[in-house]
């Protein structure tokens, strides 16, 4: 049978998978019970029915301000209330998307809520674990890169006739060359730092640690 088709097990799909049971397991607890739905509450009235209202109101705004600006799940987030005839409508920005959850179980569980509009703009569970998939992949990657560096450099030196059969080490990180250990001669360091700026991939060369034998 032919795999070749087969979507590889990748680290960026698994943790792709896992936001999306993230983002299911979210949307399935928003609600409290005796509250608006969201539709209920995002199309009720933005504004106060009577003054005594807005008195409420106000108040139910200073109470989610406090719990928003004192919890740690909303830090640096740039959230507004506004309160009217207790429903409440969150919006601004959230630095993800559990704070922007954070900001609406608070306000849901503040006092004398009638409902929750929450218009919070913030990236979705998704958009994050894609952005930390990625930047696995992406170092995953550069140590692959690192790695083919060190085998073609290695042969590199070993096929050399000036650094032939020597023993020099070879690191690689982020395309930055390593060489250390010891050469017979001056002219044996020099090729070998030659040889390792020539060699495709590399971004520099630090050959401190690669000094010439004493005799």
């Amino acid at each position: 049978m032919n795999n070749r088709n087969k979507t590889p097990n990748t680290p960026r799909n698994l943790l792709i998978a896992a936001a999306l049971v993230t983002a299911f397991g979210v949307a399935a607890c928003k609600k409290t019970d005796g509250q608006l739905s969201d539709s209920a509450a995002a199309a009720a009235p933005k504004e106060s029915s009577s003054i005594g209202k807005a008195i409420d109101d106000t108040a139910i705004t200073a109470q989610i301000k406090g719990r928003i600006a004192s919890d740690s799940r909303t830090e640096g987030s740039d959230i507004s209330v506004e309160t009217n005839n207790g429903v409440v409508t969150l919006s601004g920005t959230a630095t993800k998307s559990a704070a922007k959850e954070a900001a609406e179980e608070l306000a849901r569980s503040a006092s004398d809520v009638k409902g929750v509009d929450n218009r919070i703009s913030a990236p979705t569970a998704l958009d994050t674990f894609a952005k930390e998939a990625d930047k696995v992949a992406e170092n995953t990657g550069d140590a692959i890169a690192d790695t083919v560096i060190t085998t073609k450099l290695k042969a590199a030196l070993i096929a050399d006739e000036t650094t032939k059969g020597t023993a020099i080490n070879v690191t690689t990180r982020d395309g930055a060359v390593t060489l250390s250990g010891d050469v017979s001669s001056g002219a044996e360091r020099e090729k070998a730092i030659s040889i390792a700026t020539r060699t495709s991939g590399v971004r520099k060369v630090d050959a401190g640690a690669l000094k010439v034998a004493s005799r």
